[in-house]
């Protein structure tokens, strides 16, 4: 039955898969082989001590993952196991809530709305009652609506006006999704949560469902995301849990750090397994990451070890300049790819994205094949997300939001006053829009009057014959009766234009592929509406930031944050200075100090054989000329571990003169004193011009700061000195 549970696994690792009931904390560190662990337990728990697939929830944070996790646990198993959970949090709330949604009023053929889609149905409503959107930005607002609803932000510390705002706009914003059969992304988890608190018989079904429940990477878990698991694992307490505090770096997103002391605290009766061999970095880069790392506070104690043999010592360089040092890095990369190491096995890492443009620049001056990671998903795409609304209405033609997308996508002469009349038609008859589409309609032109009946006609066509066609022809009907197709093979178009049409067709063509992918993932038991259904809530709930890193042979550039769960056999650390990694807005609170160190020490553990760290004596950034101290964390390092080159010296920051345009300034140096202030979610803030604000978003190097009447809603860098903190919310 099974074919290779526990091969190749350390007496550690045995002992987590083997520790079957009650809660299991599970301290992974980086590269220690936690995916193993968890798809081994899961084979174990199937093939040997036989629990049943369907009573196995295990949740990961992509859908690469879970991808993965399945593959690894369908190859450990000989017995079918399509029956075990393995998803992503949203993707299971998804799951449940059409299950179970029509207890919150909702019906179970919801559609899951997007980032892009919350922010245009906020930009409608912001419309509808005269806001300046310059004042009022409807991704802001957004944003802000978004922290509302996961309980991470307070409407009543906000300031007036944007209080009333947000007051108004939520409220209206969860009102048309509830009455268009909508949920969002925050939905997924929030209607999940409110299911279990409300309907005691809804929560037991689910409890006795997952009699064991897996989480990975629980130190990135949100305080929805514990409730929901805690309640799930309340009766039987059999919660496997696989975090690590030292690599909890997503605080700006929502994450708790906190959530692996509160399971401490709410299980007591947990056991705790350390996962301390590494299998992927040499024991050199692992000694210099438990130097730095030690010095975080409140930790559970772990020293990484590796098999692999020491390595060499990692390299610290200190350039004179920051172009010096990215020429040095050019050279060192030119060296490693005449040593026979791959593009792709190469990476830059930095600690925000305002800090690739002197790599780029190198890179492109000397035709260094790079990519910054980062760009926009294929799902993100205009021609994409208008596909993805057609078929919404092939599922549900009363899908009001899909409607508004395309139905003047192609052109159908329906006008903005058209649409208005169109829409309160709808609205004050109480059905849909596209019920509202028949011969009678005197506030259209007869041409549009045409063009929209064929639009319902071939909607209404589709789901007629949608178990009579292959999902592959009801694609190629769709593109052809819409006018999707021809608008983009129109042969008037020239220049940037025709380039850009072509381009947008062979992106409708690509999607041909996924929606063949998910027919061959599914057997003859599921209906095409089924797999319809199922695919467009797969591709809804897609990572933003999945970008794929294996289609070209290129050197990759891209923060840190970006870098998690990635490896590399050389890394280059760079720009590692005070106020620039560690950040200057952490230096005022230990704290974000700490999630700064763990920052560098995922950084450090993304190394297999090399890791250099870099800096320079004199910046060019911001418009300026600085001279910054070295960062505290090169100092952490065990000197022993470090091969120190160039030009390292004790620590200076420079406040520079004004110089000339064509000459660089002769810096003053002082000893380093901290200036800039910390900022938080709730924070109020004084700037300079702007007076009195509250912030409202907080991201890896801005801040969102809403002011009163009439400034309205800006960002600003975080450590810019025009600003000054007079109250935070964290105390």
């Amino acid at each position: 039955m099974l074919k290779s549970i526990l091969n190749n696994l350390n007496d550690k690792q045995i002992e987590a898969v083997k520790h079957v009931d009650g809660p299991v904390m599970a301290v992974a560190g980086a590269g220690s082989g936690k995916t193993s662990v968890l798809t081994n337990r899961i084979a174990y728990l199937v093939g040997e001590v036989g629990v049943s697939p369907n009573n196995i929830l295990a949740i990961t944070f992509t859908n690469k993952a879970a991808g993965e996790m399945r593959s690894r646990v369908f190859s450990l198993i000989d017995i079918p196991v399509r029956g075990i959970w393995i998803s992503t949090f949203h993707a299971m709330g998804a799951k449940i809530l059409r299950y179970d949604i029509h207890n919150l009023g909702y019906d179970s053929d919801f559609q899951i709305v997007d980032g892009d889609d919350t922010n245009i149905i906020i930009k409608n409503i912001l419309k509808n009652h005269n806001y300046d959107l310059k004042s009022f930005y409807p991704k802001i607002v957004a944003n802000v609506v978004s922290k509302v609803k996961g309980n991470l932000f307070d409407i009543d510390y906000l300031e007036e006006p944007i209080k009333s705002v947000i007051a108004q706009v939520y409220p209206e914003y969860n009102n048309y999704l509830k009455s268009n059969n909508l949920v969002d992304f925050q939905d997924l988890l929030v209607l999940t949560l409110r299911l279990f608190r409300n309907f005691p018989d809804v929560l037991e079904k689910y409890q006795k469902m997952f009699q064991y429940i897996l989480v990975d990477e629980f130190q990135d878990t949100n305080d929805l995301q514990y409730s929901i698991v805690k309640l799930l694992a309340k009766e039987h307490h059999n919660l496997f849990i696989v975090g690590d505090e030292d690599q909890s770096i997503y605080a700006f997103r929502g994450s708790n750090i906190q959530n692996i002391k509160k399971f401490m605290k709410d299980f007591p009766d947990y056991h705790k397994i350390v996962l301390d061999q590494n299998y992927r970095s040499k024991h050199n880069i692992l000694k210099a990451a438990n130097s730095v790392i030690k010095n975080n506070s409140s930790r559970i104690p772990k020293d990484l070890f590796s098999t692999l043999g020491e390595g060499e010592k990692v390299v610290h360089y200190k350039a004179g300049t920051d172009e010096e040092e990215a020429y040095y890095i050019y050279d060192k990369i030119r060296f490693l790819l005449n040593q026979g190491y791959s593009k792709s096995e190469i990476a830059i890492l930095y600690r925000n994205n305002s800090m690739s443009r002197r790599f780029e620049d190198i890179f492109l001056k000397n035709n260094l094949a790079h990519k910054v990671i980062g760009n926009i998903s294929f799902y993100k795409r205009k021609e994409i997300k208008d596909i993805i609304a057609y078929l919404h209405l092939v599922i549900n033609k009363g899908d009001d939001y899909s409607f508004s997308r395309v139905c003047n996508m192609p052109k159908r002469g329906l006008g903005p006053t058209s649409y208005a009349k169109l829409e309160e038609l709808a609205r004050n008859n109480h059905i849909k829009m596209m019920d509202t589409i028949d011969e009678d309609m005197p506030y259209v032109s007869k041409k549009s009057k045409a063009a929209l009946i064929k639009l319902k006609e071939t909607i209404v066509d589709l789901q007629d014959k949608i178990e009579e066609r292959n999902l592959l022809d009801t694609f190629d009907v769709l593109l052809d009766k819409s006018g999707y197709k021809s608008m983009l093979e129109n042969n008037d178009l020239i220049g940037e234009k025709a380039f850009e049409a072509e381009r947008r067709l062979d992106n409708i063509n690509e999607f041909k592929t996924i929606i063949l992918e998910k027919i061959k993932d599914y057997d003859s038991g599921f209906t095409n509406y089924e797999i319809l259904a199922i695919m467009l809530n797969d591709l809804t709930l897609r990572e933003e930031a999945e970008d794929s890193l294996d289609d070209g042979d290129y050197i990759s550039l891209m923060t840190v944050h970006s870098a998690k769960g990635l490896e590399f056999r050389a890394v280059f650390i760079t720009c590692l200075e005070q106020t620039l990694f560690p950040s200057s807005q952490s230096l005022q609170e230990r704290d974000n100090v700490e999630e700064e160190r763990r920052l560098f020490y995922v950084a450090l553990t993304r190394a297999k054989e090399l890791a250099f760290l870099t800096n320079c004596m004199s910046r060019f950034m911001y418009g300026h000329y600085m001279e910054n101290l070295d960062s505290q964390f090169l100092d952490e390092i065990d000197n022993e571990l470090l091969d120190r080159r160039g030009m390292y010296q004790p620590k200076k920051i420079s406040i520079e003169k004004p110089y000339h345009r064509h000459k660089k300034p002769e810096p003053i140096v002082y000893q380093y004193e901290k200036t800039e202030q910390n900022v938080h979610l709730g924070d109020k803030i004084e700037h300079k011009t702007f007076g009195i604000g509250v912030v409202v978003d907080v991201s890896q190097d801005k801040v969102t700061v809403a002011f009163k009447s009439p400034t309205g809603i800006k960002m600003l860098l975080k450590d810019h000195p025009s600003y000054k903190v007079l109250e935070s919310k964290n105390g």
